[in-house]
């Protein structure tokens, strides 16, 4: 019986969303042959460690250049997209990918993986983004939105796509090889981890720490890892407090393991959120969240029990949430890790997520 044909691609800044899921697939679905390439974009320092068989291209171009363009041309024309019977997309290039694309897949079904969908403050160049998303989602008919929360805006905007809800599988980056980083296992260590954007609230973060009463500020630590453009903002408004430090650099991805197994829970002080990327490495190191209440954490966060939930952009409501953070004994904070391994394996392990794609691929096909 010959194997259907999935055309993966998948963009350099998307690889930690695929690097688990793409393998597995391919030893676990012998009906499917499924050929994955990934598009180093220009200029891009981003690290690429696959252990499978995969083709990578360089893209020369930036990618509003135009010449971009026959860049894409001559990339699909070696990926042979045509002769697949569906191509997935985890990449955006815009503003001309899925134009080029589009006319170029002869009529072969394209998933596009939508990592994009609601305007937020940090969208880089926001009308030309918003535009871009737009067009794609109306020429689109296969779509894969990543929770249930972004499927309610998604479908009171479009109609009449055909929709797989799949949330990312975990990240994980392997065994802690390095030790880089010094913490006190006598105090409650946070982490805030991931490229620093307006819309993220480390100054929420750093005000509600600093708000704490010098007795509490002894017995926590933050720690604030991730590449930064303004540190001199952060840095100023951190002060003379100690319980603080930074790092505010792009962490290697062996450093990855060491900060999460080292740190009691992430902190995630979002005002809004599509999909996070540090929650789910959280998630692979049974590493719990404190997160804003908001509609894309509550899917995944109950209160108290995997995790802790605040106010959205209140300061109060997070140093609250710290000090009872601070006071768990081990055995509470030992069973709500339990809790989160098993969401974890009951939601976001890769035999669940998979076979998810697989019965939407073969749905398409039908």
């Amino acid at each position: 019986m010959k194997k259907r044909r999935i055309c993966w691609i998948t963009g350099d800044y998307f690889i930690d969303v695929d690097m688990l899921l793409v393998p597995y697939l391919q030893e676990h679905c012998p009906s499917w042959q499924i050929d994955w390439y990934v598009i180093r974009t220009s200029g891009s320092r981003i690290q690429i460690s696959i252990n499978t068989p995969t083709k990578v291209y360089q893209l020369k171009y930036r990618g509003k250049d135009p010449r971009i363009i026959w860049n894409y041309y001559k990339m699909f024309d070696d990926m042979q997209i045509s002769q697949s019977d569906i191509i997935y997309s985890d990449f955006l290039g815009v503003p001309y990918y899925y134009g080029v694309l589009l006319h170029y897949n002869n009529g072969v079904p394209v998933v596009h993986a939508a990592h994009n969908i609601i305007p937020y403050k940090g969208w880089p160049n926001k009308k030309l983004m918003k535009w871009y998303v737009n067009y794609s989602f109306k020429h689109l008919k296969y779509v894969h939105i990543f929770s249930k929360y972004l499927e309610r805006y998604f479908c009171s905007h479009f109609s009449g796509k055909e929709i797989l809800i799949c949330p990312m599988t975990v990240k994980g980056y392997g065994e802690v090889t390095t030790n880089n980083y010094t913490i006190d296992p006598s105090k409650l260590n946070l982490l805030f981890f991931g490229n620093i954007k307006e819309n993220k609230r480390l100054d929420l973060l750093i005000d509600a720490v600093k708000s704490l009463s010098i007795e509490e500020q002894n017995r926590i630590h933050l720690t604030i890892a991730g590449k930064c453009d303004n540190t001199k903002r952060y840095l100023d408004q951190i002060g003379e407090c100690n319980c603080i430090s930074t790092f505010f650099k792009r962490i290697d991805d062996q450093e990855i393991p060491e900060l999460f197994t080292k740190h009691q829970f992430l902190v995630l002080p979002y005002e809004d959120v599509a999909q996070s990327g540090p929650q789910m490495i959280a998630c692979f190191y049974d590493t719990p969240v404190i997160s804003t209440d908001i509609d894309g954490f509550r899917e995944s966060i109950i209160d108290g029990v995997n995790g802790f939930l605040f106010k959205v952009n209140n300061k109060k409501s997070l140093s609250l949430v710290i000090m009872k953070a601070s006071r768990m004994s081990q055995f509470e904070y030992e069973d709500m890790r339990k809790n989160v391994h098993n969401y974890v394996q009951n939601n976001y392990n890769l035999e669940v997520i998979s076979a998810k794609y697989i019965n939407y691929f073969n749905k398409i096909l039908k």
